[in-house]
């Protein structure tokens, strides 16, 4: 009996091991303006962004990941960019007679200029892999798609309809798989409503959408301006500091990378620099208060009234909190019954 409950509590704690991952990822276009935004979350503060030339046959671009460098987001010298979700899986369909790809949106992002493009060489590959995956996909002229897994295991495309499109962490042809609803999709997609002209789409809102919807393990954060290619990167959801890359220039240095974190170096207080203490109080600045999403969009976190919902505790923390803690007395119990015995 105590094997079948070890064994029960095991599997519960690998169950919800993995459910503090999350992304957010969404573009928003209006007349010749057009931003890309993305949240990567996942903790790993080991992050990288790195630059690979054209060649005779490929687009350059720059790529987000970490140590691995196998690229989560990126954007190329066309202004295509892309990033994904992990999303509850859905089984695939295998098609050995097609492509192996290992890499999905890196390979459209070398091949591809322009979302129409993308969706003319998606069959080309064998996608099967990518049961847990979803992908947001947007050019410089503003045209937009999702990628994910369909209801009978082949990935499908979903167009961008209006001025926005949005991916979380729920598969957008089949929410009913989990993650759904997610109250960082409706705080992203509320604010995104909000842009009716060139004026509300800045850099800056883009920004205050990110702010709004980071979680705890927010490893890095970016902007992608296509039309101009750019890209604004933010580390350890600090949006207050800022790098600004342009990507023909970095491109120009030929292949290289840098460690994300060393972009964004600690500059020293007036204290470390020997000022008395009550004289650099004065002079910190005063911490503004994350954003909040609406409150019908926190329904799926446990949140204090006061807090970011990336700073409370979600029901899927206490559960494995709880799982770990009885997992533990289980533990203990058995080696007290063993001694006993």
């Amino acid at each position: 009996m105590l094997k079948k409950v070890v064994v029960i509590v095991t599997v519960l704690l690998i169950s919800t091991a993995g459910v503090a991952g999350c992304c957010t990822v969404f573009t928003a276009s209006v007349g010749d303006t057009v931003l890309f935004g993305n949240n990567e979350d996942w903790p790993d503060t080991n992050t990288r962004v790195w630059f690979l030339p054209a060649t005779e046959t490929e687009y350059g671009g720059v790529y987000f990941g970490f140590s691995d460098f196998y690229a989560q987001g990126g954007m190329n010298d066309q202004g295509l960019c892309f990033d994904a979700n992990a999303i509850p899986e859905t089984r695939m369909k295998p098609h050995p007679e097609k492509l192996l790809v290992l890499n999905f949106g890196r390979r459209i992002l070398q091949q591809c200029a322009t979302v129409e493009e993308a969706i003319q060489i998606i069959e080309r590959y064998d996608l099967s892999g990518l049961g847990k995956a979803q992908f947001l996909f947007a050019d410089k002229t503003g045209d937009s798609m999702a990628v994910c897994p369909g209801p009978h295991g082949e990935m499908e495309v979903v167009r961008k309809e209006g001025v926005y499109q949005v991916t979380t962490n729920f598969n957008v042809l089949n929410p009913w798989l989990g993650g759904y609803p997610c109250w960082r999709y409706n705080a992203a997609a509320g604010m995104l409503r909000k842009i009716e002209n060139e004026n509300d789409l800045t850099v800056e809102y883009f920004a205050s959408i990110l702010k709004a919807v980071y979680q705890r393990h927010t490893t890095y954060s970016t902007i992608y301006d296509p039309v101009n290619r750019i890209v604004y990167v933010y580390n350890q959801r600090n949006f207050d500091e800022v790098v600004v890359l342009n990507l023909e220039d970095e491109l120009e240095k030929g292949y290289h990378a840098y460690y994300i974190p060393l972009l964004f170096p600690r500059k020293q207080s007036d204290q470390e620099l020997g000022e008395p203490e009550a004289e650099a109080e004065e002079q910190k600045p005063e911490e503004q208060e994350p954003e909040e999403p609406p409150k019908e969009e926190q329904k799926s976190e446990i949140t204090t009234e006061d807090s970011h919902p990336a700073e409370s505790v979600s029901f899927s923390d206490l559960l494995y909190l709880l799982s770990a803690i009885v997992l533990i007395g289980i533990g203990l119990a058995a080696l007290l019954w063993k001694k006993r015995t």
